[in-house]
């Protein structure tokens, strides 16, 4: 029978206020995947739950499991990434990283590989950089470390290497003979640029300097990719960067 206490490293993805006092948390943890647990009394001025359960913060914490949700009962913020909330222009930036994560991952699996992008990802976007390729690279990152990766070696259709563009509804790269009806033309350099960044280690995201129309067909084949593929809803967060 699984203990009723557990320790876990956690990143906060989003809280909710529940009651009079309290929050529901919603955190990405290194062993236990996406799990949401409530911080009582998280709300009030003197509370000790407080500095480690707020949004775009890295903490340990410790959890009571209880009938509904596991309980917070303690928390050791580690890093908490104060720039998000500092900087509004940078904010939107932050919180797609934190909800495009919260929809695409679900139960309590462990996932280091999506825990530790998402660390990075936070670092990244408060360094400073180009905001928009460090986005580029975490969405195709994430997606290949959850199995949703779009193929980016050769023509679904016949195999060939010389592709052109990408079909959202293959989720491939298509050659010029293949072409059909949702075709995305593609520079040669975007494609190159797709694979490094997927290759990468997304700290390495300031060393690439891809031209505005490489980061312009990009931000497009992954936005069509998402959009036909994986059911995300409405992110607040795209509406805030589109603003």
């Amino acid at each position: 029978m699984a203990s009723r206490i557990f320790k876990d490293k956690g990143l906060v993805l989003r809280t909710k206020v529940i009651g009079e006092a309290d929050r529901l948390v919603t955190l990405l943890t290194l062993e236990n995947g996406k799990i949401e647990a409530v911080a009582r009394g998280a709300r009030k001025m003197k509370s000790k739950l407080a500095a480690g359960v707020d949004i775009f913060t890295s903490g340990e914490y410790t959890f009571h499991r209880g009938k509904t949700w596991p309980v917070i009962t303690s928390q050791n913020p580690v890093e908490r990434f104060l720039w998000f909330r500092d900087d509004p222009d940078l904010y939107p930036y932050g919180l797609y990283l934190s909800e495009l994560t919260d929809r695409l991952i679900f139960g309590e699996e462990p996932c280091p590989k999506p825990y530790q992008l998402l660390l990075s990802g936070w670092r990244l976007l408060g360094e400073g950089g180009d905001r928009a390729l460090i986005l580029r690279a975490f969405e195709l990152k994430l997606f290949d470390s959850l199995g949703y990766s779009p193929g980016l070696d050769y023509c679904q259709g016949c195999g060939s290497e010389q592709t052109k563009g990408f079909s959202p509804k293959e989720g491939n790269l298509i050659c010029d003979r293949c072409r059909c009806a949702d075709f995305i033309a593609l520079q040669s350099g975007t494609i190159a640029l797709a694979r490094r960044l997927l290759q990468s280690p997304l700290q390495q995201v300031g060393m690439i300097r891809p031209s505005a129309r490489q980061k312009e067909e990009l931000a497009r084949m992954n936005s069509n990719f998402i959009a036909y593929h994986l059911d995300l809803g409405e992110l607040k967060s795209k509406r805030l960067l589109k603003e």
